[in-house]
């Protein structure tokens, strides 16, 4: 008896139904081949998806990783900037304040040379008295050949009368402008001080200083003989003459 061996072939239905009352039946046949292709193919897509999560994971928590050590790195740099900041601002400060000290000590040195080439030097070197108009008139009258000398008004000059042995002395520092000795004649010498003002010293001896010479404040300009012991003083600011007694400062 010969037994004809005939291979089964396994088919799955899926059969699809809906709630609806009118709707039908719908089947769908699958071979068992077809199945496990479907199943096969299912399956690597959920093996893929599965890898990709985990790879997209994975990236995610190494970015955040990374972002996270960035976040504490810039925070650390930004303290540090924060306390360099504050260190600056205070060195600034510390600068400023020490530039508006020497700025002020600097004007004060500027205020305090420009106070000590102000002549307000007595032009003498001893006692003296100054001639009133009426006492040179007086003078003047007792003996009408002896050279004298004169105040001029339009100077604001002032004659002082001193001593033999007195000497006549700049009043301030500076720089002798001009000097003239003559005979017969009332010789000068003229500081200027670099300033403004500009003192004229008016004597019948002769100057002891030369022209172009710096001088300092009481230095001797005349020697006072017995027969000049008249000197005439003025002064100039800007090249206008100015009382002599407003600069002048009497000690004693």
């Amino acid at each position: 008896m010969s037994t004809d061996l005939r291979k089964r072939k396994i088919t799955y239905t899926l059969i699809l139904t809906s709630d609806s009352p009118a709707a039908h039946h719908r089947r769908l046949h699958l071979k068992t081949g077809a199945f496990a292709v479907v199943s096969f193919v299912l399956f690597v897509a959920v093996i893929c998806y599965a890898v990709y999560v985990t790879i997209t994971m994975a990236g995610a928590t190494e970015r955040n990783a990374k972002q996270l050590e960035q976040i504490v790195q810039m925070k650390a740099e930004n303290e540090k900037l924060t306390a360099d900041n504050e260190s600056l601002t205070s060195k600034v400060s510390s600068l400023e304040q020490n530039l508006s000290s020497r700025t002020e000590q600097e004007q004060e040195l500027v205020a305090a040379h420009e106070e000590n080439y102000i002549p307000r030097g007595f032009p003498m070197s001893g006692a003296a008295q100054i001639l009133e108009e009426d006492t040179a008139a007086e003078a003047e009258e007792a003996d009408n050949d002896a050279l004298k000398v004169e105040a001029n008004p339009e100077w604001k000059e002032l004659i002082f009368v001193s001593t033999e042995g007195t000497k006549v002395v700049a009043t301030a520092p500076g720089t002798v402008k001009e000097t003239r000795e003559a005979e017969g004649e009332v010789s000068y010498v003229v500081i200027d001080h670099g300033n403004g003002y500009v003192t004229t010293y008016r004597n019948l001896g002769s100057p002891i200083v030369d022209e172009g010479s710096q001088v300092v404040k009481g230095v001797a300009l005349f020697l006072v003989g017995e027969d000049n012991t008249e000197t005439g003083y003025s002064i100039r600011k800007d090249g206008e003459y100015v009382d002599p007694l407003e600069l002048i400062e009497i000690k004693g």
